[in-house]
């Protein structure tokens, strides 16, 4: 049955991805979501092939694939952020940034960036994020922003628990908060049977941003084309493959926004 929507098909998801095509030794190598990275070349199926135009350089194309695919994805297609309304990120890394860029491509008026690193709030603020602020900081820019009623959309792009609930809590009655961070399996969030009832509010994950990336793709190339969407600001360095232990290092202290590695 065609639901279209295909970024929710099974089969896509996970059919190639537990097929090992490589091994090490005895040993199976996974390659990340059934095709992998850090690799001069790839297996992968055609559905996953996209090809760009000349005009595009390599290292912007590079950041549509995952990161911004999944953030701007979320903005515009799962949540269907509208013009006017207001928003909360949590979480202000790749992701996050590409969620902020969404919302502002959607004509949201009012974009909070929530995140614990005092440069990733900088940072927010160039892709568009109106305020900026630590966790601990939130409620009371609520309070002031929309009387303590709560945002309209609220988008989670960590992965934790506590977030996904701090999402949901931060959301007016009526409104959406989105899951884009992946958590794990034995990770539970709690909510009591009332609040679900009575707040009315939306609580929905984003797979991938609710995209295709047939046609969404080159969407997005296309709002970088028109100078709508800043890629080439997410790069924060581009090195060499031999260098990725320290890029990884990087990243996981939260000094960049995106790396690209090249060959």
């Amino acid at each position: 049955v065609d639901h279209k929507s295909p970024h929710l098909c099974v089969m896509l998801q996970f059919e190639w991805a537990i097929q090992q095509k490589f091994t090490r030794g005895d040993t199976g190598v996974f390659g990340m979501a059934g095709s992998g990275t850090w690799a001069r070349e790839t297996i992968m199926p055609w559905q996953g092939a996209v090809k760009i135009d000349d005009d595009i350089p390599f290292p912007v194309a590079s950041l549509v694939g995952c990161a911004v695919m999944t953030g701007v994805g979320a903005a515009i297609n799962t949540a269907k952020v509208t013009p006017g309304s207001s928003v909360v990120v949590f979480g202000c890394g790749g992701v996050g940034i590409s969620v902020i860029q969404g919302a502002r491509i959607a004509g949201a008026a009012t974009i909070v960036a929530v995140d614990m690193v005092d440069s990733k709030l900088e940072t927010a603020k160039t892709f568009g994020a109106t305020h900026a602020v630590k966790p601990e900081e939130l409620d009371d820019l609520k309070g002031e922003l929309t009387g303590g009623d709560g945002f309209d959309y609220a988008f989670e792009a960590i992965g934790l628990p506590v977030t996904m609930r701090a999402a949901f809590d931060a959301v007016r009655r009526g409104g959406t908060a989105v899951v884009v961070g992946v958590g794990k399996m034995d990770q539970m969030v709690e909510f009591n049977a009332f609040e679900i009832f009575f707040a009315e509010k939306v609580f929905m994950g984003s797979y991938y941003g609710s995209t295709d990336v047939r046609s969404d793709f080159h969407r997005l190339l296309r709002l970088y084309r028109a100078g709508k969407l800043d890629l080439e600001g997410m790069i924060t360095a581009e090195m060499d493959i031999s260098g990725v232990n320290d890029a990884l290092t990087a990243m996981k202290s939260g000094e960049v926004v995106r790396q690209v590695l090249t060959f």
